[in-house]
């Protein structure tokens, strides 16, 4: 039964246009594609953010810089829980911080939010630099890869050929022209088609993925036609070869 499903497989995905599984397809346009060398992610409500501030004021500094279990370092590009602490952004889209006060930050880039935590701490300390990161950064990958899982990202900068990669590529089944990828922009989702068969993809708003993106990689009509050839088909052809093996044994 194994060996005729993939018998099955094989003749079904031979028929395939080669054209549909070769990665950037094309010539680049006679402009460069320009990316965008400064990408600051948008924090969102239930971002966790460590703030760090660097002053002379060493009592200061701890006040922003909590101690939490399990350090930063410890964050990779693996699936699983990310660390936990700092500072959450809750419901209405800001963050309470001690001096300071309650300020808004989602919507906002990290840039905007050090520049408005710089401008509040100045009025208690000379010349603040304050750094933050957003420390619950994850996309998740489902569908026709290798290991589709969660990816948690440890320094907010990660594109989706980076989680495709991670993920183990797409097998060979995946329908690589047409890939979903769903965002969280706001109150609502927005979808875009994904298509790694086209060089533009690399000038697309989704190249850069944003925290909490989800990326789905749909199956070909092979597979699918395999999967409900095998569902249909195979368990009668099965019965079919026992019944006919119990034949031929009591006839001989």
């Amino acid at each position: 039964m194994r060996y005729l499903s993939t018998l099955l497989a094989l003749i079904l995905f031979s028929c395939n246009n080669e054209k549909k599984i070769t990665y950037f397809q094309g010539d680049f346009p006679k402009e460069n594609i320009q990316l965008s060398k400064n990408f600051d992610p948008i924090i969102k409500v239930n971002d966790l953010l460590e703030i760090k501030l660097v002053a002379t004021n060493d009592e200061a500094v701890k006040l922003l810089a909590p101690e939490v279990p399990n350090a930063r370092s410890t964050v990779t590009y693996n699936s699983g829980g990310v660390v936990k602490g700092g500072f959450l952004v809750d419901p209405k889209g800001n963050i309470e911080l001690p001096f300071i006060g309650e300020i808004p930050a989602a919507g906002k880039t990290r840039t905007q939010v050090i520049d408005v935590i710089e401008l509040k701490l100045s009025e208690y300390i000379k010349d603040p630099i304050v750094q933050v990161q957003i420390i619950n950064f994850k996309v998740v990958v489902l569908g026709d890869v290798r290991f589709p899982g969660t990816i948690n990202v440890p320094n907010e900068r990660i594109t989706i050929l980076e989680a495709l990669g991670i993920s183990g590529d797409l097998n060979i089944t995946g329908k690589r022209n047409d890939i979903k990828l769903i965002r969280e922009v706001g109150d609502s989702l927005v979808e875009y088609n994904v298509d790694l068969t086209n060089k533009m993809l690399f000038a697309q708003p989704y190249y850069y993925l944003s925290q909490n993106d989800i990326i789905y990689v749909n199956q070909n009509k092979a597979k699918m036609t395999t999967a409900n050839f095998s569902q249909i088909y195979v368990p009668i052809i099965y019965a079919v070869s026992i019944t006919l093996g119990f034949i031929n044994f009591f006839n001989q």
